[in-house]
């Protein structure tokens, strides 16, 4: 089965990729469909970099790492005074610099892009993908890995669609050369986490544009959840400077001047430190937060991975992870040889159990900060982590 497999991949971001190349290795004929027309950009500013979503690069291109490492998670008050640390030793990076580490590795003649998939047909022995620019893709088996807004998703299962949680994550990032020495010194080893009143954030360091690592020539990367109530809240908050209604992000230069100074009001609560990043972040954005979770993830030939089957809230940072962990699965499954619609099915109960646990950890954590208030510093179930808090 595995000699002979043709194998389509829509979505060109980390998951589809990890699924490209791991799939390729493994002796597949795989080709990658992404739908932006060029080289995706950067996306969420910095990640949570978990060991599933840097295996690929560790293991299988000789420990090439794109992500720094900081020793301690701590959480401070409004003063700067640290309430509880822990040497938890997570990694950190840019969206983009994982990404383009991976898409190097990928055959470029067998990456597509301007190629947006708007349907599929079907049968027991193969699927035919069909794109926007008239062209069609016939493969043994299609991996939708298209994330949160997916196309197959809605044509697969109609009635799943993405539940808004209640708030919203602002983003940016600060270049550490415009931050002051005191606040260098403290973020130069440490990611600082703040408790608000139902809202928190979180500041850490990734590498600067060019990749450097060392202190005061990296960025540092916020993220700030704060609640909007469903409807003219929320609405006006996805609503760009341009009045275009985003249904997913508001993008870095589109956010409309009075809902950031809104927030600028805000940064007197914070900590030192992390009011500097937040004050000196350039193009701050928004991400709306939701919920997704899908009963299926096979449909005969067709199988939906990451975001395009599960989306969890980012307090359990396993977005990535959990794209990757699908790609791995699918990987092993298919080795295996043997037939491949057993060979689904085995993969989609592991992923199903996995993606059901992610939302579920992380729908638990989101109600604590922001509705419940109850989120204390030091808990240790308030950690990072796929497979359960600090794993």
């Amino acid at each position: 089965m595995a000699d002979a497999l043709r194998v389509a991949i829509v979505g060109g971001s980390i998951g589809g990729l990890t699924a490209g190349l791991l799939l390729h290795d493994l002796g597949l004929d795989v080709e990658i469909f992404e739908r932006s027309g060029e080289a995706l950009r950067s996306r969420g500013a910095g990640i949570v970099v978990l060991p599933m979503a840097e295996k690929y690069l560790v293991q299988q291109a000789a420990d090439d790492r794109v992500s720094l490492q900081l020793t301690w998670w701590k959480y401070v008050d409004g003063e700067g005074r640290v309430l509880a640390a822990d040497a938890d030793r997570f990694r950190f990076s840019a969206w983009s610099a994982v990404y383009r580490a991976l898409l190097a590795r990928f055959p470029q003649d067998r990456y597509h892009l301007n190629a947006e998939m708007v349907g599929f047909d079907h049968d027991s022995q193969s699927v035919t993908a069909s794109f926007a620019d008239g062209t069609e893709a016939r493969a043994d088996l299609l991996v939708c890995a298209d994330g949160l807004a997916s196309t197959a998703r809605r044509i697969l299962l109609p009635d799943v669609e993405p539940t808004y949680a209640g708030y919203v994550a602002w983003r940016g990032t600060a270049d550490e050369a415009n931050l002051s020495a005191a606040a260098v010194a403290q973020l130069a080893d440490s990611m600082l986490y703040q408790i608000l009143d139902r809202g928190h954030l979180l500041v850490y360091a990734i590498p600067g544009v060019d990749g450097s690592t060392e202190p005061g020539a990296r960025r540092q990367n916020f993220v700030w959840y704060h609640n909007y109530d469903p409807g003219q809240a929320f609405e006006r908050v996805m609503t760009d400077r341009e009045g275009v209604r985003r249904s997913l992000s508001v993008p870095p230069g589109l956010v409309r001047d009075d809902l950031w100074s809104e927030m600028g009001a805000l940064t007197a609560q914070l900590a030192p430190a992390i009011r500097e990043v937040v004050q000196e972040s350039p193009e701050p954005f928004v991400q709306a937060v939701f919920d997704l979770e899908s009963p299926r993830m096979v449909f005969g030939r067709v199988c939906t991975i990451g975001d395009a089957a599960f989306s969890a809230r980012p307090h359990v940072a396993a977005g990535t992870a959990k794209a990757a962990a699908d790609a791995w699965a699918l990987r092993d499954a298919l080795e295996a040889g043997g037939d491949l619609s057993a060979a689904l099915a085995q993969w989609e109960r592991r992923q199903l159990r996995l993606g059901r646990s992610v939302v579920a950890r992380s729908r638990a954590m989101g109600r604590r900060s922001q509705i419940e208030g109850t989120m204390v510093p030091g808990d240790p179930a308030w950690k990072f982590g796929l497979i359960e808090a600090g794993n």
